[in-house]
């Protein structure tokens, strides 16, 4: 009962080392922790480390006995090869750099006491197996590891081969890495455990299938690339660590080798975008024709995209342009009635714009992407450039006429009719898209050399409507003053009963009137007739 009270109750000094055996590769380092717990006296504790290939312990080292060392491990400890790092006040680790077959055996580490009673255990044993190493690592055939000069966009795969000899039953963890600087980053692992692991930053390529790595045959361990970017260039190498099941279940790495496979430089694409033309000059209802031109240093399989875009501002963002036709990588030209896009050569494109109008002024601008093809059919956009904008004034069709004013009806008294016609002379350059509208106006004649403005009698507006001004509102709806159209070419102007207000001068514009593709009308031209002065004598 008492030895239950005891062991219930009781409190003593706790020694612990790692459950063994401990299996470790000969020629790399091996560490073994030691901690006390549930003890007395100073917090910080020293730790003896002692070595047994049979039955009888040999003294390695000591934390606080410089004497404690045996002849046999003096000159390993000395050099370093053997040495302790303390972790803490209460746990200590024996390192052994370079094991060898010699150092197979048992570990004891122990604890001076510095309890009031001697209860619990002062010290533990462990052991460690030791054997040979049988992990190969290599790349290519090659003793060196290969350069790869790359364009955006490209494709490669890398390979290395791993494989263990190993008597015991251990597991090979294979990580792809890159430096880029000074560091090493994972890229992609497949773990000791046959899980696939992405590096930071690698997760989304990884998930779209952009990384992946592939076992095959002679244990090979292949890296595959898809879209490579200027941040896939640098030094890959294979780094495989050999993994093994301790006593605890728990995984331990035994140890690591890495193998430089290549230096792989990523080299933009280049891609310039110009159009043939600086600036341009088109009269209206001609045809405007722009050429683009694109050049790139890639080569290989690849496709360009070409998108034509309108914009009333140099602006290069393209913010507020207007998409006019594009030709996607699958050479689709989006659909137009007045615009075409064709493909002239392998490196030129030419947009024309039929029948222009004024209102395609503005500037032009071409924008080229290059594609690449991917592993799985899709297609990736590696590079993307917008030409320098191209200025384009379209000018407005001008009729070339004449306006001609003159008195077929002058009063001779007062209540005598006026009848007074506009004509349009020496018409040339004419279309159907060209329409033809009157205003007329009065100007009272003065003794002096005063400037009196001309007063709107009525004008047209481009629908023909007749809108009239305040001079001749009244009469003209009275029937008084008529506006009519006497001929094709003739606008006339009649004053029923001319009064002795009507006198002075009056004269016509005729206004020439563009239609353009949204079926709006813009006035082109104003042509201004010589003034008809209509006075008789009064008595």
């Amino acid at each position: 009962l008492s030895l239950l009270s005891c062991l219930a109750f009781c409190r003593g000094r706790v020694v612990r080392v790692p459950k063994g055996p401990l299996i470790r590769v000969m020629g790399t380092e091996v560490v073994i922790p030691c901690n006390v717990t549930d003890y007395d006296g100073p917090s910080e504790q020293n730790f003896d480390w002692e070595f047994s290939r049979e039955t009888d312990f040999v003294r390695i080292v000591s934390t606080w006995d410089s004497t404690f060392t045996s002849e046999e491990y003096q000159k390993r400890v000395r050099q370093g090869d053997i040495k302790l790092r303390r972790s803490s006040n209460d746990a200590v680790e024996l390192v052994i750099r370079n094991i060898q077959p010699t150092d197979q055996g048992r570990y004891k580490c122990s604890t001076p006491s510095t309890d009031a009673t001697v209860q619990g255990n002062y010290d533990a044993e462990v052991q460690v197996k030791v054997i040979s190493d049988g992990l190969s690592v290599s790349g290519s055939k090659a003793r060196s590891s290969m350069s790869l000069r790359l364009s955006e966009g490209d494709s490669f795969k890398l390979r290395c081969s791993a494989i263990t000899t190993s008597p015991e039953h251990t597991h090979l963890h294979v990580t792809w890495q890159i430096k880029s600087g000074s560091t090493w980053q994972d890229i992609l692992s497949l773990t000791h455990e046959g899980k696939f692991q992405p590096g930071s930053g690698y997760e989304e390529r990884y998930r779209n299938g952009d990384i992946r790595l592939d076992t095959g045959a002679n244990d090979t361990y292949r890296l595959s690339v898809s879209q490579a970017s200027s941040m896939d260039g640098g030094v890959y190498r294979c780094l495989v660590s050999e993994w093994v099941r301790g006593a605890d279940s728990s995984w331990q790495k035994i140890q690591e080798k890495s193998v430089d496979i290549a230096s792989v430089a990523i080299q933009q694409t280049a891609l310039d975008v110009v159009i043939s033309t600086s600036n341009v000059s088109v009269t209206e209802r001609d045809s405007l024709d722009l050429t683009c031109n694109i050049t790139t240093d890639r080569s290989g399989i690849f496709q360009a995209e070409v998108t034509w875009y309108f914009s009333m501002s140099p602006d290069d963002t393209l913010s507020d342009a207007q998409v006019l036709l594009s030709m996607d990588h699958d050479s689709v030209v989006s659909d137009s009635t007045l615009i075409s896009l064709s493909h002239v050569d392998k490196n030129s494109y030419r947009l024309l714009v039929r029948d222009v109008d004024v209102e395609d002024s503005g500037y032009y601008f071409c924008q080229a992407a290059v594609w690449v093809p991917l592993h799985n059919g899709s297609w990736h956009r590696v590079v993307e450039r917008t030409s320098a904008p191209v200025s384009v004034v379209v000018t407005a069709l001008e009729p070339d006429y004449e306006v001609f004013l003159n008195a077929s009806k002058t009063p001779k008294f007062s209540d005598d009719p006026t009848e007074l016609n506009c004509r349009i002379t020496n018409l040339q350059d004419t279309e159907a898209n060209i329409r033809f509208t009157v205003s007329w106006y009065y100007r009272q004649r003065l003794r002096s050399d005063d400037v009196v403005t001309g007063e709107l009698l009525a004008m047209m507006d481009a629908d023909w409507t007749l809108m009239l001004g305040d001079r001749s509102r009244a009469r003209t709806q009275n029937g008084e003053i008529i506006f009519f159209k006497k001929a094709a070419d003739t606008f006339s102007l009649r004053i029923q009963w001319t009064s002795e207000s009507d006198r002075g001068d009056y004269f016509c514009v005729i206004s020439a009137w563009s239609r353009h593709r949204n079926n709006s009308w813009v006035k082109s031209k104003d042509v201004t007739s010589a003034s008809v002065n209509i006075f008789w004598a009064t008595q």
